[in-house]
Formats: structure tokens, C-alpha cells, sequence
């Protein structure tokens, strides 16, 4: 790595680290000690939602190795990039998708991508892709994919929702002081795969009306010296670092989703949230939501249903899927997403705690505000009336200052230092 992107990277672990946790973040973007170490293992940002431009498909992008400078490294050529589809709850991959890189050279770096699902072969989508990494040539680097959807390897620039006040908020009751944000200061790039497949390619049986629900996760794993490879780093729901406190990093980072439940610890943080008791001490006026916290439970291990919890709307549970067999359904972390419901025209940055069914925790889209919105449901919204004066829908927060696309690939072009 370049020593300018090491020295970015240094940064932005210890300044914004986590109170007496040993581990650290800049909002997301480190959240292990040796992952600095090792940034083109560390997975930066999930997002899945349905694409704008094309409500028959969906759109997964995952980024790495961020804040780094427009000349700063490639993918990680000794490793797997996995994005892992779970159509039946069951912590399982039912679909993975696989980007595999050769070294860079010039500019570009060649890859191929296959997706694996169960008993089957793997099949090859792209053999002979070339990820962009350089701020020109993105139209001749998409590919079109067997069976409809396109996909692209790049560097682009970071589109994180990056707020000082609301990372405060949750880890120390108060916005940080002064309201330095690093991710904005630092105006990086990551290095992103995007990938656009057809809703009935996901949905399990194909059959989108039956089963609309899918549950994602992606990791990153580095080849080791017996050829196996060990998982380096796991993304799922973008704000479970902070409810952790950034705690549990090199954990979390090491754990399946088959065994999220079974981590006392994890499943602490959940149901007895830190971040109500420190916000409560600050603003002595808010009301702190009773435990076990059931809402949360919803919201980061069993998806949204009225089944599952308090949180009363049918929305993104694996077992509204009416071929899953419920007791087969697990407690985990994974990013779940409801594929019958379209995209909002008008997208609200908080989601579901501002009504918009479409955003966060359904799928998480470029313009959520995932950190936002996660200090309104650690103070009970949606369950009930929370305390949304803390974090208010017309209040200035930080945002990325390069503007997405609501046309594949979605991400702006990287930043030119």
C-alpha cells in the first residue's frame, strides 16, 4: 500500500476510536486493528436494493480498501471477494458470487466472477473482466452477464454517509467535539464491485410473488499458506458496528452468520443496547426503550414481519417466503431485502423510520443515511415514538460530496488527488 493511503488509514482508525474498546473506526471504515494492516480485506460497505433505472433487477455493490488516493492499490490478487445470498434463512448461502483477481497492471486488473450455488458446478459469469482503476474508461468495463444483468469492477469515490453527530451520539451520548469528520476530510476512493441480476435469478424457486424475501452478506477471504481461505472480513447490516461499540471487530469479522446467535456477546449488544443508556445521561429528557430489545432483534437477526417482533409490518423477514419451512429460520446478521417492493420515487434518507419502505433496514440503498437512522431505532422508531428530535429529518449532516448516479454503476467516478 501506498504509505499516503497507509497513513490515511492510521489515522481514521485512532481518531475516532471507540471508547477503551482496543478497536477502532473512521464511521465503518476500520473496525479490526489488523484489518489496517490489510485494507483489501476490509470491506467498507454492503449495499443491496432494487435498481432505480430497472425495477426487474437488483443491484449489489460491496467496497474496499477505503480512503485511499486515486493511485492507491488494486483488489487483492491471492483472494476471494464473495457476495452470499440467503434465500431460506437458514444462514446459508444459497447463491455466492466470487471475484477473483489477477495482479494489476497499468490501470487494470483482469478478474473473473462465478456463481456458486449448492450441488451444482460453479458457473463462470465472466472470464476474462478487467476492474477499472483509473478514473476514465468505466463504459468498456461493464459486463453483461448470462441470463440478463451487467456487472463492473472499479475504483470509485466513497458515497459513505459519514456523521459525526450521530456516531457520537451512539457511543457517547454526546456529538463528538469538534464535529471533525474524517471520511469527509479525507475525500477517499474504495475499490467496488457492482453487480446488477435479475429478481427471479435471487428469489428461491425463482418465484418473486412466493418468496420475496433474500437475506445478503459479503466477505472477503485471503488465500493462506496451506491454500485454504480463512475469512478476513464479513459485511452485513451497516450500523451493527456501532451498536457493538466497535467492540467485537476481529470477531464479528471471523463469524458466520450460523453462529451469530450462539455469541453471547453479539447477542448482548442487541438486546441490551449501550448506545439508549449513554444518549439517556446527555438528554435527560429522551425516554430509553425497555430491554429485551426485540425491535432491534428484528431489525438486525430475523428481519421486519409481525410475527417476529414489535415492529408490526410485513416487510423484510425470510419467513413471509411462503416455501420456507420456519423452523429452519435462524437468528443472524444479514442485510435482508424484499424484492416486491419497488423502488420510492422520492427517497427518504432515514427509510423505514421516515416511512420509506423501500431504504434501510429493507436492503440498504447509496442514499440511506444508515447511521442516522440507526441512533432514531436504538431510541425505539419504529416500534414507537422514540425520540426523532435527536436526529431530524431536516437537519444538516454530512453526506458525500460527489453525487451518485441513479443509473448503472451507480457510483461516482474516484476523486482526483
Amino acid at each position: 500500500m501506498a504509505a499516503a493511503a497507509v497513513s490515511v488509514g492510521m489515522i481514521s482508525w485512532g481518531a475516532l476510536a471507540g471508547p477503551g474498546t482496543g478497536t477502532g473506526t473512521a464511521a465503518s471504515h476500520v473496525d479490526a486493528p489488523r484489518l489496517i494492516l490489510d485494507p483489501q480485506m476490509d470491506g467498507s460497505d454492503l449495499y443491496a436494493h432494487i435498481c432505480p433505472d430497472n425495477p426487474d433487477m437488483v443491484c449489489f455493490i460491496t467496497n474496499y480498501t477505503p480512503t485511499q488516493q486515486l493511485s492507491g492499490m488494486g483488489f487483492a490478487a491471492d483472494a476471494r471477494y464473495e457476495i452470499h445470498v440467503d434465500q431460506r434463512g437458514t444462514g446459508t448461502p444459497d447463491i455466492t458470487y466470487r471475484w477473483t483477481f489477477s495482479a494489476p497492471s497499468g490501470g487494470r486488473q483482469p478478474y473473473q466472477l462465478e456463481e456458486i450455488r449448492p450441488g451444482q458446478p460453479a458457473r463462470t459469469l465472466v472470464s476474462d473482466g478487467v476492474a477499472v482503476l483509473t478514473a476514465d474508461g468505466r463504459p468498456e468495463a461493464v459486463e453483461a452477464l448470462p441470463g440478463g444483468g451487467q456487472t463492473i469492477a472499479l475504483k470509485a469515490a466513497d458515497s459513505f454517509f459519514s456523521n459525526a453527530k450521530t456516531v457520537g451520539l451512539a457511543l457517547t451520548g454526546l456529538p463528538f467535539a469538534p464535529p471533525i469528520d474524517l471520511i469527509k476530510v479525507l475525500d477517499g476512493n474504495v475499490n467496488a464491485m457492482v453487480l446488477q441480476v435479475p429478481k427471479a435469478s435471487l428469489a428461491l424457486g425463482g418465484d418473486v410473488a412466493r418468496n420475496p424475501v433474500i437475506g445478503i452478506w459479503a466477505t472477503a477471504a485471503r488465500r493462506g499458506l496451506t491454500g485454504t481461505y480463512p475469512q478476513m472480513s464479513r459485511m452485513g447490516n451497516p450500523a451493527l458496528d456501532v451498536v457493538t461499540m466497535f467492540s467485537m471487530g476481529e470477531t464479528y469479522n471471523s463469524l458466520k452468520p450460523t453462529d451469530d446467535a450462539k455469541n453471547a456477546r453479539l447477542s448482548g449488544f442487541i438486546l441490551n443496547p449501550t448506545g439508549p443508556k449513554l444518549i439517556k445521561a446527555s438528554h435527560w429528557t429522551v425516554r430509553v426503550p425497555p430491554t429485551p430489545r426485540r425491535d432491534l432483534w428484528q431489525i438486525f437477526f430475523t428481519g421486519v414481519a409481525k410475527s417476529t417482533g414489535p415492529i408490526q409490518d410485513d416487510l423484510n423477514a425470510h419467513v413471509l417466503n411462503k416455501d420456507v419451512v420456519p423452523a429452519d429460520v435462524i437468528p443472524c446478521d444479514e442485510l435482508r431485502l424484499n424484492l416486491s417492493i419497488p423502488p420510492t420515487p422520492n427517497p427518504n434518507r432515514f427509510g423505514l423510520v421516515e416511512d420509506d419502505r423501500a431504504g434501510y433496514p429493507n436492503g440498504r440503498r447509496l442514499g440511506d443515511d444508515a447511521h442516522a437512522t440507526l441512533v432514531r431505532m436504538l431510541m425505539g422508531e419504529p416500534a414507537g415514538v422514540g425520540s426523532p428530535s435527536l436526529i431530524t429529518s431536516h437537519e444538516l449532516v454530512t453526506k458525500p460530496d460527489v453525487p451518485v448516479s441513479a443509473t448503472f454503476p451507480y457510483l461516482a467516478a474516484p476523486r482526483r488527488f
